[in-house]
Formats: structure tokens, sequence, C-alpha cells
């Protein structure tokens, strides 16, 4: 399969053809389902927790989005 060469072309073809622009303005009409994720880690060191943590939203916006909502991406690094 050779991953490790075809994985960046493959995630530039995606970005050239703005495929994930176009699955979320084809969504635009539908129910909305946003997930505001906040800073990765504003209380201390990157641990194993900070990765489950977005591993799991991460799962649960592209489950929204298969379902067909209007699930857009919403990063927070607001940290006051």
């Amino acid at each position: 399969a050779d991953l490790v060469k075809r994985e960046p072309q493959r995630l530039q073809a995606w970005e050239q053809a703005g495929l994930y622009d176009r699955i979320i303005e084809s969504r635009r009409d539908r129910e909305v389902f946003l997930l505001h994720d906040g800073p990765p880690f504003a209380n201390g060191d990157v641990h194993i927790g900070t990765a489950g943590n977005k591993i799991l939203k991460d799962f649960i916006l592209k489950f929204q989005t298969l379902k067909g909502t209007h699930a857009p991406y919403v990063p927070g690094w607001d940290c006051h």
C-alpha cells in the first residue's frame, strides 16, 4: 500500500479539490451539529488524554458528517 508515500499525495489532491469546503457547502441547509473544540491543552502538557479527547471529537464530527448533518469543525483557542 505504501501509505507513507501515498498519503501526502492523497491529502494534496483533496486540498486542491477543496473537498472539505465542498462537503461543508453541500450540507449548509441541513440540520446543524456544532461541537466547539476547546483549546488543545490549556492547563498543562500534552498527554494521552489530550490525544484521546481530540480523537473522540474528530470521530464525532466525522460521524455527524456521514449522517448528512452540517457539522463544521470549529477549533477553539481562547485560553483566558
